[in-house]
């Protein structure tokens, strides 16, 4: 089957249509393909346990490039429902917190420990190796968890559809503590680069990723055993491990100036 019309993209791969009802998602061709197949093990695992993923069918050879095929889920992002009706940026917010934590259920299959892959990442950065062995100690002394962390839970990876929710996007999945992937959509919520867009409507939309980000936090701790205060704790290591992945300069600098204020305040 040829692909179909381009129909999403994002760093790591671009989305066609393959068929009526099912979508291929074919990474860049310097993207390790060893993540690719970690995406699509883990994709299955996922996709039995829980009612809220799209089906994955199989690992493809497209143009030189490797990709999945998954079903195709019709709808809009949460993110695009907030972009198109500002005033449901509330109810969106918890919405969002709401589904998060549903998914965070204890984990029985294989799937990779969210301390050893956030050590990882830190590991290939470009920090110092005093700054990495502090973060690898500041890691181990932080509670372990055995529930399943999404690793990229923000409104574009949650498509509507007239049905329920559907979460997309599992390639970063590890189990943990519930805390560490509250921090992750935290550090992304708070330093995560909007590109090609006016001043004006970057702050318009940093007003509005700012109160849905609060509401959403706020919510979760109300509905979770979960406190801001352990979220907090795993903001630091979240944030040295983002460095290792392809965001826009701009936001590389500034997590490197909140970890080099943090990182001062380990004893």
């Amino acid at each position: 089957m040829e692909k179909g019309k381009l129909i999403g993209q994002g760093r790591t791969s671009e989305v066609f249509e393959w068929g009526a009802d099912k979508v291929l998602k074919l990474f860049r061709s310097d993207f390790p393909k060893i993540a690719i197949e970690n995406e699509y093990k883990t994709s299955l695992n996922i996709n039995v346990h829980l009612n809220l993923t799209p089906k994955v069918y199989k690992i493809v050879e497209i143009d030189d490039r490797t990709g999945i095929i998954y079903q195709r889920v019709n709808g809009i992002t949460m993110m695009e429902k907030v972009a198109f009706k500002p005033w449901s940026v509330k109810s969106e917010a918890k919405k969002l917190a709401e589904l998060h934590e549903s998914i965070q259920q204890k984990v029985d299959f294989t799937i990779p420990n969210n301390k050893i892959k956030l050590k990882d990442n830190i590991s290939e950065t470009d920090l110092v190796e005093d700054k990495k062995n502090k973060l690898y100690e500041y890691i181990d002394k932080l509670a372990d968890g055995n529930v399943l962390c999404h690793g990229d839970f923000h409104p574009d990876n949650i498509i509507l559809t007239k049905d329920k929710p559907v979460i997309i996007d599992w390639m970063t999945a590890t189990r943990g503590n519930p805390g560490a992937d509250i921090a992750r959509t935290s550090i992304m919520f708070k330093y995560g680069v909007i590109p090609e867009k006016t001043y004006i409507e970057v702050k318009i939309i940093n007003f509005i990723r700012k109160k849905f980000y609060l509401e959403y936090l706020k919510h979760y701790t109300s509905i979770s055993n979960v406190k801001i205060e352990e979220v907090q704790q795993w903001e630091l290591p979240i944030a040295a491990a983002r460095l290792n992945e392809r965001i826009p300069e701009n936001e590389k600098l500034a997590l490197f100036n909140f970890i080099s204020t943090k990182i001062e305040k380990i004893k």
